[in-house]
């Protein structure tokens, strides 16, 4: 059972020999399992026998005392920051969803939030989880509404970088690394997740 923000390496029992696994993630937990976020391979259909591997990287981690907690997904789903609405739910948070597109099943107590949105959502939180693509980090941070919210952040920020982790750590085959204020990472072990302070936010001032 991954935690969010965690993957498992996933290959179909009937393509054995394809070179490439598929990494899964938590997008909801259920009693004998989960559901994984979006997107899958379209041949997976129910019924289909698959071989895991994991959990593998490093998940999310909510604060004990987060009480205001902001999602925000530039992916083509926010499954893998819904991940965290169980936790959040625990402990009594208020939660808001920053995103393009949003799935159905999103239980009433989460505000759905236009991007517009953001900088006041960013001074209302005191936790923020972002779903970030590898290849748009930079002009995402970049932007002025977007590195300027993040700068309103009272608290503490996550994100996860959305990049293709083939060896699930074993190789180090350089795939997913991810530039840092420490240097070159891998996200497939250093994250998929990572601190906001470890990933430069262009300054504009």
């Amino acid at each position: 059972m991954p935690a969010p923000g965690q993957y498992l390496l996933a290959q179909a029992a009937s393509e054995a020999d394809s070179p490439l696994p598929v990494p899964v993630y938590l997008a909801a937990p259920t009693r004998n399992g989960f559901y994984a976020a979006a997107p899958l391979p379209v041949a997976w259909t129910p019924g289909t026998s698959l071989g895991l591997k994991g959990p593998l990287g490093k998940g999310f981690r909510l604060p004990p005392a987060a009480r205001r907690v902001l999602l925000a997904s530039w992916s083509g789903s926010p499954g893998r920051v819904l991940a965290l609405l169980e936790a959040c739910h625990r402990q009594g948070a208020e939660v808001a969803l920053v995103a393009e597109s949003t799935p159905a099943g999103i239980p009433l107590s989460v505000e759905i939030l236009p991007r517009a949105t953001l900088p006041e959502a960013a001074r209302w939180a005191d936790y923020a989880a972002l779903d970030i693509p590898r290849e748009q980090i930079e002009s995402i941070l970049a932007s002025q509404p977007v590195s300027d919210s993040l700068r309103l952040l009272s608290g503490y920020a996550q994100v996860f970088i959305e990049t293709s982790v083939p060896c699930g750590g074993l190789a180090e085959c350089g795939v997913c690394a991810v530039g840092t204020r420490n240097g070159i990472r891998l996200a497939c072990k250093d994250g998929p997740v990572f601190d906001l302070t470890e990933i430069s936010i262009p300054d504009r001032h």
